[in-house]
């Protein structure tokens, strides 16, 4: 008896840490939403109708910070970027909605389509 309850709460707290542990792994656009610096000067480039959504400023966000990191970048390269992940981001609305997860699962696309045109540059 005395073995089963001792199993009990050992299962009941690990359980419960579990869940504290998996809350504190969640993070969430509002968590990105809360630092203003993200979007700089620079991001007046990017089309008003993709920068009016919170999910959007994740990916522009990686991805400004990816083009400061392009070696033979001109701007004929960096408006093509932003035209491709504009349409990406587009294409992530609903109406007056962003999907969420098509703004990350668009990440891959937005960053290999940036590996292209950088090896295309050169």
């Amino acid at each position: 008896m005395r073995f089963a309850l001792i199993v009990l709460l050992a299962c009941s707290l690990a359980l419960a840490e579990a869940g504290t542990w998996k809350q504190s792994q969640d993070y969430t656009m509002d968590d990105l939403d809360r630092s203003p610096k993200w979007l700089d000067s620079s991001s007046d480039a990017w089309p008003q109708d993709v920068t009016g959504y919170p999910e959007s400023n994740w990916l522009i966000h990686k991805v400004e910070k990816r083009m400061e990191r392009l070696h033979n970048t001109n701007e004929q390269i960096r408006t093509r970027i932003i035209d491709y992940v504009s349409e990406q981001l587009r294409r992530c609305k609903s109406g007056n909605i962003m999907d969420e997860h098509c703004v990350r699962r668009s990440v891959g696309y937005a960053m290999s389509f940036i590996n292209n045109q950088e090896r295309q540059a050169l």
